[in-house]
């Protein structure tokens, strides 16, 4: 076999394994339950925030049952397309109590991805890029979301008795 062939293709198989590798480290669903089979709710204090590139990381100390803090690295979108997409994380402080709402981890205990933060004055920080659930209901934008909510709250008062 002529040797340019074979660098050829080691450098071919080995382009292909490490794109493999680099899409399984960044895919959220391989790394992260669905919310339906881990989702996760978080009572805790914004012990950091880091809005960084290529990931942002909310650390939470979580106050346990029995007195003890565990404490959660809490992984989000990078800084970039938080800002982008005009995500409120100003919002979120250092030092704030705040409810997550989250996907565990598959593998590592006390790590998730962040669904949304429910920051003390009860404003919700959320980041649509990716779709958003409520309950079982998955839609694509914030704007669906919020115009299903409208929708729900309309019809409630309509089917009010009066």
């Amino acid at each position: 076999m002529n040797i340019r062939v074979l660098i050829s293709v080691a450098a071919t198989t080995g382009l292909v394994f490490y794109a493999g590798a680099a899409s399984t480290h960044h895919s959220v669903p391989t790394n992260y339950f669905l919310y339906a089979e881990g989702g996760v709710e978080l009572m805790g204090t914004v012990k950091e925030f880091d809005v960084r590139n290529p990931h942002s990381l909310i650390t939470l100390d979580v106050l346990e049952d029995d007195a003890s803090v565990t404490e959660w690295l809490i992984e989000w979108s990078d800084g970039n397309s938080l800002r982008r997409r005009g995500v409120e994380i100003a919002r979120v402080k250092v030092g704030e109590e705040v409810v997550v709402h989250a996907r565990k981890h598959r593998r590592v205990e006390n790590v998730a991805y962040v669904r949304d933060v429910i920051v003390s004055d009860g404003t919700i920080v959320r980041d649509c890029g990716a779709g958003i659930y409520r309950g079982d209901e998955f839609y694509a934008t914030c704007d669906e979301a919020e115009t299903a909510q409208a929708d729900v709250e309309n019809l409630s008062e309509a089917l009010a008795p009066r």
